[in-house]
C-alpha cells in the first residue's frame, strides 16, 4: 500500500519535493514501530521457553533428569524435544552404570574381605615360623616380615613395613663382627636382582649369635623379577644341633665298636684255629658271622668318617709316598670279590711315576671304594683298569669299567651322600651310599679333585688327581725279617683297657705269639704296673674310667722307667695327632684288625733292645 501511495505521489507532478520527503520519514517510522512491536511480542513468547531450557540444563548438571514441555512445531519446540531425549538417554545410562557399580562394589567388598582373611592367615603362619621370613619389593623395601625379623633387627613389627633393607642392616651394624662383608653382600644383591645368595650376620654378642639370611628372587607371571624373599636361620641353634648329633654319634660309635672289637677278635681267633678244629659247616657259619661283622664295622666307620670329614676334623697326614704300592694294596683288598664276580683287574702305572703327597691309608680307602663299585657293576668276563700318569704337578689316577654306565641326571648327584645308582636299589650288596661322598672329601683334603665320566650302557671312568711330591721319601720301615724275629721272641706286654672282654681278646692274641701279658682296667692301675714291671710293649685304651688315656700317655712318657716303652693307642675314635704328639708309636681303631695289630706290635717290639 505504501509503495502504491509513493508511486502515485511520484507520478503526481503537482506534489512538492518537501512533501515527498516528509512522507518517506513517516513511513520509515511506522515500519520501525511495527518491527519493534513484533519483536516485543515474539520475545514475550520465546524467552520463557529459553529460560526453561537453561534451567533444565542446570538441573542436568546438578545430577537431575528434568523433562520440558514442548509446545508448537517451531524450531525451539524441536530443540526442547531433543533435550528431553538426551535427558532420557542420560538417565538410562546412569541407571545402568549405578547397577554395574553396585555389583562391582559388592565384589570389591568380598575380595577385600577375602584378602584380609588371607593376610591374617599368612601373618599367623609367618608368626608361627621360628625362623625369620622377610618379603621385599623390587626396590628392596619390606612388604611383609614376621616377628623373628623384628627381633633380629631390633625394629618393631609395625615399623618394618616399607623399611629399606640397607636401613635394617644399619640397625645391627654396630653388633656385626664383619660389617664390611655384610654390606658388600647386600650391595651385590642390589646390583644383581636375579642373584641367589646368602648373607651371614655374625653378631659380636656374648653368645656369638650368628644369623644366616638366604635370599632368592621372586618372579611374576611374565618372568620379570618383582621382589625378593629372604629367610633367616639361627646358626647358633644349628650349631647346637650339630653338637648334639656329634655327641650322639660318638656315644653310639663307642657303644657299638667296643663290643664289635670282642666279636671280631673272637671270630678271628676261632677261625685262626685258636679253639681247635671244627666242621666245614661250622666254618661257613663263622665266615658268615665275620663277614657281616666286617660289614657292620664298615657302615659305622663310613658314618663317622663322613661326619669328621664334613667338619674338617678327620686326620689326614699327606707324606711323600709311592702310588703304585697303595694301588697294589687296594687291588689285593678287592681281589676276592673280583674273582667271585669273574671280573679281571689290570694295572697301568709307569715305573717312573713320581711319588705323590698323600695319606696312604686314606688313598687306599678311595681306591677300594672306586674299585669295589667298578667290580659291582661289571658283568662276568669284563675288565677293570686302574691307570695313573703324571700331568704337570699332579698325578692323574683313573678307574675304568665296562659296566652299565650312568644317566646324566644321576651323574650330577653322584658324589652326594646316600646316593645309589638306579640299578642298585634291589642289589643284596647295596651299601650306605656314602663311599663316593667320603672319597670326594678325602681327595679334596689332599688338594685334588675327583669326577666321573659315563654313558648309559658304555661303562664309567672315575678320575681323581693328587699333588706330586717334591720332598724326599720317608725312611724305609724296619725289615720284615726283623719284625718277625722281634714278634716271635717272648716279651712282656701290658694291656690297658676298661672292657674286660677286649682285654681277654688282646691277651689271647699276644699269648698265642708266646708273649706274657699283664692287664690293667684303669689309668692309675696301668701306671703302677708299668712302673713295677717295665713291660716291653703297652697297648693303651684312650677311654678309661679314672684318668683320661692321653693323661696316662703323658705320665708314661714323663716317667723314666716307661719313657722309652713302645705304646700302641687303641680306641674307638683316637685323636691320632694328639696321641702321636704325646709320644704314642702307633694308633689303631676299634674294632681291631688282628693281622694289623700283630704287624704293628712286631714293628714296635723290633725297636726294643
Amino acid at each position: 500500500m505504501l509503495a502504491a501511495v509513493l508511486a502515485r505521489q511520484a507520478g503526481d507532478a503537482a506534489v512538492r519535493a518537501p512533501d515527498m520527503q516528509q512522507l518517506i520519514w513517516i513511513c520509515a517510522v511506522g515500519i520501525s514501530v511495527l518491527v519493534l512491536v513484533a519483536s516485543l511480542v515474539q520475545a514475550g513468547l520465546v524467552l520463557p521457553r529459553l529460560r526453561r531450557i537453561l534451567r533444565g540444563m542446570e538441573e542436568v548438571r546438578g545430577g537431575g533428569y528434568p523433562r520440558l514441555l514442548a509446545e508448537g512445531q517451531d524450531e525451539l519446540a524441536e530443540t526442547v524435544r531433543g533435550f528431553n531425549e538426551t535427558v532420557d538417554t542420560l538417565r538410562s545410562r546412569d541407571e545402568k552404570l549405578r547397577a554395574w557399580a553396585g555389583h562391582r562394589e559388592n565384589e570389591l567388598v568380598k575380595l577385600t574381605h577375602e584378602l584380609d582373611q588371607e593376610r591374617e592367615r599368612l601373618d599367623t603362619v609367618l608368626s608361627a615360623i621360628g625362623d625369620g621370613v622377610i618379603v621385599l619389593d623390587s626396590d628392596n623395601k619390606v612388604l611383609m616380615a614376621n616377628r623373628r625379623v623384628s627381633e633380629i633387627f631390633g625394629v618393631p613389627v609395625e615399623q618394618l613395613q616399607g623399611c629399606d633393607l640397607v636401613t635394617l642392616i644399619e640397625q645391627v651394624r654396630h653388633r656385626l663382627l664383619r660389617p664390611d662383608l655384610v654390606e658388600k653382600k647386600v650391595n651385590e644383591l642390589k646390583q644383581a636382582p636375579n642373584l641367589v645368595d646368602e648373607v651371614t650376620l655374625e653378631l659380636d654378642d656374648p653368645g656369638h649369635q650368628a644369623i644366616r639370611l638366604y635370599s632368592v628372587p621372586v618372579r611374576g607371571t611374565d618372568g620379570n623379577i618383582i621382589g625378593r624373599i629372604a629367610t633367616s636361620l639361627d646358626l647358633g641353634r644349628e650349631r647346637e644341633i650339630e653338637r648334639m648329633k656329634t655327641e650322639f654319634l660318638s656315644t653310639i660309635s663307642h657303644e657299638l665298636r667296643t663290643p664289635l672289637t670282642s666279636i671280631k677278635g673272637s671270630l678271628g681267633l676261632v677261625l685262626g684255629g685258636a679253639a681247635g678244629t671244627f666242621s666245614a659247616d661250622a666254618r661257613e657259619l663263622l665266615d658268615i658271622a665275620r663277614s657281616n661283622t666286617d660289614r657292620l664295622v664298615r657302615i659305622i666307620n663310613q658314618i663317622l668318617d663322613m661326619m669328621l670329614l664334613e667338619r674338617g676334623q678327620a686326620l689326614i697326614r699327606p707324606v711323600p709316598m709311592p702310588l703304585d704300592a697303595c694301588v697294589e694294596r687296594a687291588l689285593r683288598a678287592v681281589a676276592a670279590p673280583a674273582q667271585a664276580g669273574g671280573v679281571s683287574l689290570r694295572l697301568q702305572i709307569p715305573a717312573d711315576l713320581p711319588h705323590v703327597l698323600g695319606d696312604s691309608r686314606r688313598l687306599e680307602q678311595v681306591l677300594v671304594c672306586l674299585l669295589s663299585n667298578a667290580i659291582k657293576y661289571s658283568a662276568r668276563g669284563q675288565e677293570v683298569v686302574v691307570a695313573a700318569r703324571a700331568e704337570g704337578e699332579s698325578a692323574h689316577v683313573s678307574v675304568q669299567d665296562s659296566g652299565c654306565g650312568m644317566s646324566p641326571e644321576f651323574l650330577e648327584r653322584l658324589f652326594s651322600k646316600f646316593e645309589h645308582a638306579e640299578t642298585s636299589l634291589t642289589r643284596p650288596d647295596q651299601g650306605m651310599g656314602l663311599g663316593l661322598a667320603i672319597s670326594r672329601h678325602i681327595v679334596q683334603a689332599h688338594g685334588g679333585r675327583i669326577w666321573a665320566e659315563s654313558r648309559e650302557g658304555a661303562g664309567s671312568t672315575f678320575h681323581f688327581t693328587l699333588p706330586l711330591s717334591i720332598s724326599p721319601t720317608l725312611a724305609p720301615e724296619p725289615l720284615r725279617s726283623a719284625i718277625l724275629e722281634a714278634s716271635s721272641a717272648p716279651r712282656l706286654v701290658l694291656v690297658i683297657d676298661n672292657d674286660e672282654d677286649v682285654t681277654r681278646i688282646l691277651s689271647y692274641i699276644f699269648e698265642t705269639q708266646g708273649h706274657q701279658v699283664i692287664c690293667a682296667h684303669s689309668g692309675n692301675e696301668a701306671l703302677e704296673l708299668a712302673r713295677r714291671h717295665r713291660p716291653d710293649l703297652i697297648t693303651l685304651d684312650l677311654n678309661l674310667p679314672d684318668l683320661d688315656g692321653f693323661e696316662v700317655l703323658r705320665l708314661l712318657r714323663a716317667a723314666d722307667e716307661s719313657r722309652h716303652i713302645p705304646v700302641i693307642c687303641i680306641s674307638v675314635r683316637p685323636d691320632v695327632r694328639l696321641a702321636l704328639a704325646l709320644g704314642a708309636d702307633f694308633c689303631m681303631e676299634k674294632p681291631l684288625d688282628i693281622d694289623r695289630l700283630r704287624e704293628l706290635s712286631g714293628r714296635a717290639l723290633a725297636t726294643v733292645r
